[in-house]
């Protein structure tokens, strides 16, 4: 197949601008002459609401920003499908799964639901009243094991997948929020079952924390573990509602590249075939991984540095910490099982447009093709045409 040019498109980013249909078809436009194959569109928003109108889930209009509240009565996700229809790009539904509100407009599933929320380490930790992902992200987790949450995110996939002509789903924050979510009753005795043994201090024994910061304690690799066969468990269900509607549509996923240090979000990402020696992966953390799951993977390969020269220049931490070493560490985790699609975060080129177009081709040269977060950039650098001088 020819290599995917994948363009991510945010709902909160873009939706005010493409209230209007003429800037929809100016989109599918400029797309179509960039060589992009596929875009990628919010059908779940980080919040919890849904783009389309939802027989489960709040619709983005239903959202306290008033900026949005012009989609009601609206489709964004048909919409999109409509002005992509005959030519020839192909759109991929994005659902943000376990992420179900915001903690600082108080709205969400969430809120409804406070029982599905992630339980934190320490909720004095956090300086949201609520399990938000960080200080600075509002977004609220909810428990990936609680069997409602599970029954919920799947109904919603279902009903994209039925009532929608896409040509596939892509999951995205399938995962915890953080090291510190999470730590409810509910989590300690599925671990519990899971070791087939009591945790004797309970967290303690997983980690403590030293000035805020976690220290693992003997059953920590194991947790790790845990948290990431949680994860594969539900990305087993979410492709089994995907393919038994259709079995040609893509299912993929959107990750993080910086596996070493992908215990924060609870998730396996590679391949089943890799053996990690990691200083907190367990002996069988490989049965965990999730990657023969995908048709293929999109990382984000979100560094300003281009190249690992680049990397070592500028006293990066490790080689990783530039999109070049960033896909060779993909390459490595997945292990040749499935494609890996370097993905990039268009804002670290903010007024450096040859580092942009070098960090596409390096994308197309070492990897499997690209995808690039997010269309809003473009417009707001007005890179439109640099991209399809690059592609």
């Amino acid at each position: 197949m020819e290599q995917p040019n994948i363009l991510w498109v945010d709902f909160l980013a873009n939706g005010t601008r493409l209230l209007e249909p003429e800037k929809m078809k100016e989109l599918i436009q400029h797309a179509l002459k960039c060589k992009i194959t596929h875009l990628v569109v919010d059908a779940k928003i980080p919040y919890g609401f849904t783009t389309y109108p939802s027989e489960f889930a709040y619709h983005v209009s239903e959202l306290k920003d008033e900026q949005y509240h012009a989609w009601k009565g609206r489709d964004f996700l048909q919409e999109v499908i409509h002005h992509a229809k005959g030519s020839g790009l192909k759109v991929i539904a994005n659902v943000d799964v376990f992420a179900e509100g915001n903690g600082i407009e108080k709205e969400g599933m969430v809120y409804d639901k406070p029982e599905w929320q992630v339980v934190h380490y320490n909720e004095a930790l956090s300086k949201m009243p609520t399990a938000a992902e960080n200080h600075n992200d509002p977004t609220v987790f909810v428990n990936p094991i609680h069997p409602e949450v599970e029954a919920y995110e799947l109904n919603i996939i279902q009903e994209i997948v039925r009532n929608y002509e896409i040509d596939g789903v892509v999951l995205d924050r399938c995962r915890y929020p953080n090291i510190f979510g999470d730590f409810s009753s509910l989590s300690r005795s599925k671990f519990e079952a899971y070791i087939g043994e009591e945790v004797k201090q309970w967290p303690e024994d997983i980690m403590t924390l030293e000035d805020k910061k976690p220290v693992f304690g003997p059953l920590f690799p194991k947790w790790a573990e845990f948290r990431a066969r949680n994860i594969k468990n539900f990305v087993q269900k979410a492709k089994n509602v995907v393919k038994t509607q259709n079995s040609d549509l893509v299912f993929t996923i959107y990750v993080g590249s910086w596996y070493p240090l992908y215990y924060n979000e609870g998730v396996n990402w590679g391949s089943e075939t890799y053996q990690p020696t990691l200083d907190w992966t367990a002996e069988t953390y490989h049965t965990s991984g999730y990657a023969e799951e995908f048709d293929f993977i999109m990382t984000g390969c979100y560094y300003p540095e281009v190249t690992i020269e680049e990397a070592l220049t500028n006293e990066r931490p490790a080689t990783w910490y530039s999109v070049e070493g960033a896909i060779e560490m993909s390459k490595e985790a997945i292990n040749g099982q499935i494609p890996v699609i370097a993905s990039l975060f268009l804002k670290d080129y903010n007024n450096n447009v040859e580092q942009f177009k070098k960090a596409v081709k390096l994308c197309k040269e070492k990897s499997d093709g690209v995808m690039l977060f997010d269309t809003v950039y473009l417009e707001d650098y007005q890179w439109w045409n640099e991209l399809e001088e690059t592609i």
